[in-house]
């Protein structure tokens, strides 16, 4: 990947050194007139804006982004329940305000709206882009697998040419369609066309099945990029696909989706650069993780889904946390409901540092490593990296808001009505097997932890909390038969990042295995803490 200018060693960093002038190298302008960005931002599950230090990192992420660049292009949605999709007026009646709210709950609760929020997001590309653009798209919780599906979309069906808003149901069910298995493969024959209708279990797009119904509709609705064969070396002419996908602890708690799978689907196509931050302590079972290891994972045996193949870069990294811990939502230090007003700052920029501030702070560092810059508000990143500098220990300690417990961040019939769920039995999920994801239904959830493979990306404030932390001792373990927690202060990792400077404060790390005695040597973990304090 081309590295940016030489960022200042102190850069985002949790370490005692001394932060210099600039943290971010930021552009001045906006990029050249070939170039244009367009940043798509989708919120969690019933968040808005508000204005104050409790928004997501969606609205934070946004807020820090330069609106006035004349090449970069930004759009915003609420979360999922936060409005009626088939609203079409203001001003309306108490009986159509009751039904509207009824489906917003029942939107916030099974997502049964997505697909109005997945389309808005597809027209407002089919409307402002232009070819060579640049597309951005970030979110959290269910708005980030509503950005990842609308990837997965565009590239697989096509980004319809301008003008044909009516045409975007169509794609939607076309898409649909192939993620179900029913796609219809045409055989052209002199005296017409015949149906031939597959049911293929395969989501990943094959090229040696070109004339299927999704291509014939690609072809024929869709603009086409010009894109180098890796292979051959020669251009060739394929759907558009994303630049960045940027997403916060993605869930798929989406009941119109939520059906009997073969397998997760298949990497390909998603974005040419992929970042996703995972909360390692949220055990809801409506909020298992919708994973890009799944996908690698349960594709591996065909080499045409390895997404390393296609030149594609992922980094899928495990925080500190819960849910809202990784992608934000609550005001900086509050640890129950009734404390929100005691700590939620009018200014998104101010207030105490907390826990979610390290994964924004995170995927910003990361797309500060791309050959194409995002125009940022330069003073408001800057007062990010200084704030995290200053107060590092607030966002390295800070308390975990877990749903599941009484007194946590929510009232107790909130809590109450996860905890039900956690054994309600037609629930399934996706739970690591011995050599594979599997969708399960049995044993009931009950509340435990999530599974975390053995090949995972860990963030450092993970292993600094694991160190430092007394009380902090996650259950999580990789899966399978295994009942041992794998995130243990006897656990030994790799320092991926070690040497490079820019990455400090951001360094990852992978399992190296499990000490077998408190006498073993001091693991790379303990070395690691020290250095951040």
């Amino acid at each position: 990947m081309s590295q940016s200018p030489e960022p200042s060693p102190s850069q985002g960093t949790l370490s005692g050194s001394q932060p210099s002038t600039h943290f971010l190298h930021v552009p001045d302008s906006a990029p050249g007139d070939s170039s244009r960005n367009l940043i798509l931002c989708f919120d969690g599950t019933g968040n808005t804006f508000s204005g104050s230090n409790a928004d997501t990192n969606v609205v934070k992420l946004l807020h820090k982004l330069d609106r006035n660049a004349p090449n970069q292009f930004h759009y915003y949605q609420t979360g999922i329940g936060t409005y009626d999709v088939k609203k079409t007026t203001v001003d309306e009646t108490p009986t159509a305000s009751f039904r509207g709210k009824i489906a917003m709950k029942l939107d916030q609760g099974f997502g049964t709206g997505f697909d109005a929020h997945v389309m808005a997001g597809y027209r407002f590309l089919m409307r402002y882009y232009e070819s060579g653009d640049k597309i951005f798209m970030f979110g959290f919780s269910r708005g980030a697998f509503t950005a990842k599906f609308l990837a997965r979309m565009i590239h697989t069906v096509g980004l319809l040419c301008r003008g044909n808003e009516e045409m975007v149901p169509f794609a939607y069910r076309l898409y649909q369609r192939y993620l179900a298995g029913q796609i219809q493969k045409f055989k052209d024959k002199r005296q017409g066309t015949v149906y031939d209708k597959t049911s293929t279990k395969d989501p990943v797009k094959s090229k040696s099945m070109q004339n299927d119904e999704i291509a014939v509709f690609s072809n024929t609705f869709c603009r086409k990029e010009q894109k180098i064969n890796h292979e051959t070396g020669e251009v060739d002419e394929d759907n558009i696909q994303v630049f960045f996908l940027g997403m916060w602890d993605c869930v798929n708690s989406v009941k119109v989706l939520e059906r009997a799978a073969e397998r997760p689907m298949g990497c390909i196509g998603t974005a040419k650069y992929v970042r996703h931050a995972v909360a390692v302590d949220e055990r809801r079972v409506k909020f298992k993780p919708a994973l890009l290891a799944q996908d690698i994972r349960a594709n591996a045996e065909d080499p045409r889904k390895d997404p390393h193949e296609h030149h594609e870069d992922i980094k899928e990294v495990w925080f500190p946390g819960c849910h809202g811990d990784v992608g934000g939502g609550y005001p900086a230090g509050a640890s129950k409901k009734s404390d929100k007003r005691l700590h939620e700052a009018k200014d998104i920029d101010s207030g105490l540092v907390q826990m979610s501030d390290i994964p924004l702070a995170w995927m910003i560092h990361e797309l500060e490593q791309l050959p194409t810059m995002i125009v940022w508000r330069k003073p408001l990143v800057e007062k990010l990296w200084q704030r995290i500098h200053k107060h590092k220990h607030q966002a390295l300690r800070g308390a975990i808001h877990d749903s599941l417990r009484f007194g946590s961040c929510a009232d107790w019939y909130t809590v109450l009505f996860w905890k039900i769920l956690e054994r309600f039995p037609f629930i399934k999920r996706w739970e690591l097997g011995e050599t594979d994801w599997k969708l399960i239904g049995r044993p009931l959830n009950k509340g435990a932890a999530r599974d975390i493979p053995s090949d995972a990306t860990l963030h450092e404030s993970l292993i600094w909390r694991l160190q430092n932390v007394d009380e902090y001792s996650p259950s999580n373990n990789h899966g399978g038969k295994s009942s041992t927690p794998c995130l243990s202060r006897e656990a030994e990792f790799e320092d991926l990042e070690a040497g490079k400077e820019s990455f400090q404060g951001h360094r990852v790390f992978k399992f190296k295995g499990l000490l077998k005695n408190s006498e073993a040597p001091k693991s790379l973990m303990q070395v690691t803490a020290r250095a951040i304090d």
